[in-house]
């Protein structure tokens, strides 16, 4: 990983009280608060964190937005909580960010469950990778942030308002570039860490909408990987919110199984 001192972010306990650690980690230009519809129920397998990744939600950018230095913040986070060893439950961003660590530091992660993980699928859509850091309208937020599922109705004008503001914090637009850039070429990037966890015994399972258009599902690139899987055929990008009940109850039926 990388020698750069990474800026560490707060993990927030957010459900459940007893069990396990559960990590969970947000995709590109989110934030904790994207687990909404997910964190009591998951509550049921163990006690439930959230964090924004570094240039995201309260947690300040790190500049470059190189992946081994999204995995090293999340890494000092878990220590400096100290609630590790994590399940982690990660999207998009996060779940390539969820690789990395595990490759790096699997001392301190007890199972993957991927949600459209970056660098499991194809490549991360360009347009969309350019046009979230520069977006500068309500409407053009809500048109892009709609690609992202199946149902327009699931994206409102106060997502898009809200998105918009979080791109005003000083540094945000520019750090999300950096990691968008990152993400142009995640499946290079990520490689040996893909690797090191598919010749591991470590756990792990994939979700994915199979009308993603942001990470286009790759069945042989998954299949690589060794994990179970969970394909959703009327989900996007966004299975866990746009099919929350089918996703929740096969996450927690997983953890609950990883933890015995």
């Amino acid at each position: 990983m990388s020698t750069t001192a990474p800026i560490i972010p707060a993990v927030f306990h957010v459900a459940g009280r007893d069990g396990p650690a559960i990590l969970l980690i947000h995709g590109f230009g989110a934030d904790r608060l994207s687990w909404l519809v997910n964190q009591h129920a998951l509550a049921a397998a163990g006690r439930v964190y959230a964090l924004d990744l570094p240039g995201h939600g309260e947690t300040p950018s790190t500049g470059p937005g190189r992946l081994d230095d999204l995995a090293r913040a999340v890494e000092k986070a878990i220590e400096g909580a100290g609630v590790g060893p994590v399940h982690i439950v990660a999207h998009s961003l996060g779940g390539a960010v969820a690789i990395a660590l595990a490759a790096a530091r699997p001392d301190l992660v007890r199972s993957l469950g991927l949600i459209a993980g970056a660098g499991l699928g194809r490549a991360v859509d360009e347009s969309f990778l350019s046009d979230y850091p520069r977006s500068s309208s309500p409407q053009e937020m809500e048109a892009l942030l709609r690609r992202l599922v199946t149902r327009p109705r699931l994206i409102s004008r106060q997502m898009a308002e809200r998105a918009l503001e979080q791109l005003k914090a000083p540094g945000v637009r520019q750090g999300l570039i950096a990691i968008a850039d990152e993400l142009r070429r995640i499946e290079s990037v990520i490689e040996p860490s893909f690797q090191a966890v598919a010749c591991s015994p470590l756990p792990r399972i994939a979700v994915w909408g199979a009308a993603d258009a942001i990470i286009p599902l790759d069945p042989d690139r998954l299949g690589g990987f060794g994990a179970e899987s969970l394909i959703l055929e009327d989900a996007a990008h966004l299975p866990h919110i746009e099919c929350p009940r089918s996703v929740n109850e096969r996450l927690l039926r997983w953890l609950t199984a990883q933890s015995r």
